[in-house]
């Protein structure tokens, strides 16, 4: 890797890291971060990372905030996704008008906009606007955000509007968090603390300034000249999903390693690290890991180059960013579960690190944009088929 990063950041998650180990139990409890993390993340202006610096951010480059993202998630699944999923729709502000990336930031840089890109709700055209109705899932950080992005169809009557090309009309619409309810349905196995609840609005006056249709093509705003906002979505995608996965799998591995130091397993007279198979399940766990998150840094690093030289990256190049994204997270997934097996009863108790790694990783591996279904993705862009994964084009 031989982009330059900002240690400083590095340093600084690594400085907060005291606080979020302190509240990630009440996270778990409570399902949703925990204040006194919330307010170290805006304390630091980790939130300002992709917010561009006429704004008042801070326009860092993708594989700093990889690593950042994944310094916070060794600390804490759900700081770590807390602190990447904002900095997603920070990123696509660049598609706004100008007048709307700078209303959304008119108090300034550090906020956190929550958002979702499934479920879309229904855009009814209005005077220089849409009135939007419906429901959204998976609106991670909705309690605590100050803005809500999400798709919308733009509706006709009673159907949706379709495009010259035939597809339902779509837009992104950002709205301001007290114009939606929150509707409580985050009761999952893992990642309990992101609290990725279900929003609602009804008949919400969204401004053609405040969103964007969801085409690949796009001018970025007069804030957004910089390379940042040139990298595709996929890879932007990449530097939050990933490091995620990679730390949670690196906490698991640590955590098996130092238990087998200690614990004589069951109708055993020696410790577990005298066992073979522990041995040999650690060290794949390891292989595994250390080279996904290879792929995963070289990749993106390459990619970066490539932007920042005025490139515009091909299919091929992003079919690469996300092969390296899926095969972190799978490669991830691989390690907690060999990690996982050699633990035998301490890792399944609620309360130990292991049972919540578990946990995290299998809710984590389920995202769309890392799931499994990429690999077809990708191969089907090596072989010179049209990939079935829109995103691959913005």
């Amino acid at each position: 890797m031989k982009t330059k990063t900002d240690t400083t950041l590095i340093e600084a998650a690594r400085r907060i890291a005291p606080v979020i180990r302190e509240h990630n139990e009440e996270a778990e409890r409570e399902r949703r971060l925990s204040r006194p993390v919330l307010a170290a993340l805006y304390e630091t202006g980790l939130l300002r990372m992709f917010t561009p610096r006429s704004l008042g951010g801070l326009e860092v480059d993708p594989i700093t905030r990889a690593l950042v993202i994944e310094e916070i998630a060794g600390h804490d699944t759900a700081a770590g996704w807390t602190l990447e999923n904002p900095l997603d729709w920070a990123y696509l502000c660049a598609r706004l008008a100008d007048e709307g990336a700078e209303e959304i930031y008119s108090g300034g840089a550090n906020i956190l906009i929550a958002a979702q890109f499934g479920r879309p709700l229904n855009a009814i055209p209005s005077q220089d606007g849409y009135r939007m109705t419906g429901r959204a899932p998976f609106v991670s950080n909705c309690y605590d955000a100050d803005w809500i992005a999400t798709t919308a169809m733009v509706m006709q009557g009673e159907h949706a509007h379709q495009e010259d090309h035939g597809e339902p009309e779509m837009v992104m619409a950002y709205f301001p968090r007290e114009q939606c309810q929150v509707i409580d349905t985050w009761h999952v196995m893992g990642m309990r603390g992101t609290g990725s609840h279900d929003i609602s609005v009804t008949d919400v006056f969204v401004p053609k300034t405040r969103t964007f249709p969801m085409v690949p093509e796009f001018e970025p705003g007069s804030h957004y000249q910089g390379p940042l906002y040139r990298f595709p979505l996929v890879g932007v995608g990449a530097t939050g999903i990933a490091p995620v996965m990679l730390a949670v799998a690196r906490q698991a591995i640590d955590y098996v390693s130092e238990l087998a130091q200690g614990k004589t397993p069951v109708a055993s007279s020696t410790l577990l690290r005298e066992r073979a198979s522990a041995q040999a399940k650690l060290a794949r766990a390891e292989a595994i890991l250390r080279s996904g998150r290879l792929l995963f840094y070289d990749t993106l690093s390459v990619a970066w180059e490539a932007t920042v030289a005025g490139e515009t990256l091909s299919l091929k190049q992003r079919a690469d960013l996300l092969l390296a994204m899926t095969h972190a997270v799978s490669s991830a997934t691989q390690a907690v579960e060999l990690a996982y097996s050699v633990a035998g009863t301490s890792g399944f108790r609620t309360g130990s690190p292991l049972e919540r790694y578990f946990r995290d990783t299998q809710v984590l591996k389920h995202h769309a944009f890392a799931a499994e279904t990429r690999y077809e993705t990708v191969g089907q862009v090596y072989l010179g088929l049209p990939p079935d994964f829109p995103v691959l084009a913005f």
